[in-house]
């Protein structure tokens, strides 16, 4: 739910890049969101989890949802204006069809999907350039607000997903999916589920333009959920915003493989303000056609 820095596809820890351990101390008081069990080594496997990820994202877009969204220090305490919000995402969108332009790729014009939508400033966007649009995300709370802000009600649907895949939507449906700062704030084994569910749900020749992280360094020998502690403890028991990075090896045993898809072109790059910590992948895949 967190888009990319705008225009470049490399997330910032002022839009977008929320700081690893940055509690978000606007947040209202919830009871114990996002507990982590400090023995359940197997965190993360269970529906109950995702349970608790959705409490703690809908905890975090409550108070202040276009922040939480781009967390430009300048902007907290509701200090985006609601047209110069949606503004970046016009913006975004344009920039990314570029990147596909130039990767040789113009997908159809028929439906979209915007995985990890927050408050839709990407999926109203998508709406100038695709008949269909749908936005999913985990948190009730943005989803509410992305339905605030809907200027194409008859067009473009926002559905609330707390699930390990993407199993209610409908498979080979559609034209374009795309995700931006969305990915690296799930468990690595959920987002390698939704990514598979990505090339499901493609058309074929469809394409898919995401964004993930992967650890390096020092970051790689932590636990996600000796990290997750951390981050709780220094929220004070408030909602926080995680960080899990996910191997590109991982990416490409999904979509490099015979009779699924390719993936057409992968970018790496420090992941800013974190260099030492992760790295921010941006992946353009396509489909096979049938």
């Amino acid at each position: 739910m967190f888009p990319a820095q705008i225009p470049s596809p490399q997330p910032s820890p002022r839009l977008g890049g929320a700081r690893e351990q940055e509690p978000c101390p606007d947040a209202p008081a919830r009871a114990a969101p996002y507990e982590i069990d400090p023995g359940g080594i197997s965190a993360y496997r269970t529906r109950v989890n995702l349970d608790e990820a959705s409490r703690n994202w809908t905890a975090l877009g409550e108070d202040d949802p276009l922040w939480v969204v781009l967390t430009d220090p300048g902007k907290k305490n509701r200090g985006w204006n609601e047209a110069e919000f949606f503004a970046t995402g016009t913006a975004q969108i344009a920039d990314l069809f570029s990147r596909l332009q130039a990767a040789g790729l113009a997908p159809a014009a028929g439906r979209a999907l915007d995985f990890g939508c927050g408050v839709g400033r990407l999926t109203q966007a998508l709406a100038a350039r695709f008949e269909t649009v749908d936005g999913v995300d985990i948190s009730a709370s943005m989803i509410r607000h992305a339905e605030k802000f809907n200027r194409f009600p008859g067009r473009v649907q926002y559905h609330l997903n707390v699930r390990p895949d993407l199993a209610t939507f409908p498979a080979g449906q559609y034209d374009f999916i795309g995700s931006l700062i969305a990915l690296q704030h799930t468990p690595a084994r959920f987002q390698r589920g939704y990514l598979a569910d990505f090339l499901r749900l493609l058309k074929p020749g469809g394409c898919a333009y995401f964004q993930t992280i992967h650890a390096r360094g020092w970051r790689r020998l932590v636990p996600d959920w000796t990290a997750d502690r951390i981050r709780k403890r220094r929220s004070h028991g408030q909602a926080f915003i995680p960080l899990y990075g996910l191997p590109v090896k991982n990416v490409r045993r999904i979509f490099d493989r015979p009779g699924a898809g390719r993936i057409v072109k992968h970018d790496s790059s420090g992941y800013a303000g974190w260099e030492s910590r992760y790295a921010n992948d941006v992946f353009i895949v396509q489909k096979n056609p049938a």
